[in-house]
């Protein structure tokens, strides 16, 4: 039996849509289409926000109130999926002192205090940053960062290696590679084109994002490596969520 294109196993991962269609008989396909998921799932909570900002006035605090809801709109549509991977990463990188430690906190499913702090922290900011977008109307700029974090992931799933012999994640990290990059940074070519060309958005609002969320992407990458050894399915999800929260936040100093 052959299977399927990616495009439903990649929306099963990354959300709580249930999209029909086969697995992909190699589970790194999906990463082909994690950008076009991040795009769909930004445009469906911007157009939400956009139809709430035609039906009531924005005022402090009711930008305030829609940055709360963007921020559980997006901890719903994707489960907590990337949450629960911050989390992790923080316990483990908090509260291990070895390797093996860190690895073995990581796959807890209890929440210790690091991991606590570390949600809290990234919901707050991603409601005071979505907050502050929505009262200046930049709509466009949620959909980026939601879009760009997710190519992030797939940029670091191809540059990084597995840090154990085996797991959940281990073959999307293994088998990604060269295609899988060229397709997420063409994907991000062709919509901030898009975005330029259709809306005359800022380039700035576009690139800034873009380099911002790169740059904690490599970081990231490097600490995991020397505390790790690598990448797992845990840090995949903090990447995703540091990058989000980023990109969006950065967005919100370009004039």
């Amino acid at each position: 039996m052959t299977g399927g294109l990616g495009l439903a196993q990649a929306f099963h991962t990354l959300t709580i849509i249930p999209v029909p269609g086969r697995d992909a008989r190699t589970t790194s396909t999906q990463l082909y289409f994690y950008p076009f998921v991040g795009l769909f799932i930004g445009a469906l909570g911007a157009g939400a926000m956009y139809a709430a900002l035609k039906l009531v006035t924005v005022t402090g605090l009711m930008s305030v109130v829609l940055g709360v809801v963007w921020a559980c709109y997006m901890a719903f549509i994707t489960r907590g999926f990337h949450l629960d991977g911050l989390g992790d990463m923080a316990d483990g990188f908090g509260g291990g002192w070895t390797r093996e430690r860190r690895l073995e906190i990581m796959k807890d499913s209890r929440s210790g205090s690091f991991a606590i702090v570390a949600i809290a922290l990234c919901l707050l900011l991603k409601s005071a940053s979505a907050g502050a977008a929505i009262q200046k109307a930049e709509l466009l700029s949620l959909l980026w960062s939601v879009f760009i974090a997710r190519v992030q992931v797939v940029l670091m799933c191809a540059v990084c290696n597995y840090a154990k012999d085996s797991g959940l994640s281990y073959e999307l990290v293994s088998k990604a590679g060269v295609s899988h990059v060229l397709s997420a940074v063409l994907q991000a070519g062709l919509l901030g084109f898009g975005f330029w060309y259709m809306f005359g958005i800022c380039k700035c609002l576009l690139i800034i994002p873009a380099i911002v969320s790169t740059f904690a992407m490599i970081v990231l990458a490097l600490v995991s490596k020397r505390r790790i050894g690598g990448i797992t399915g845990d840090i995949l999800g903090a990447c995703c969520e540091i990058c989000e929260v980023l990109a969006l936040t950065s967005s919100l100093f370009v004039k």
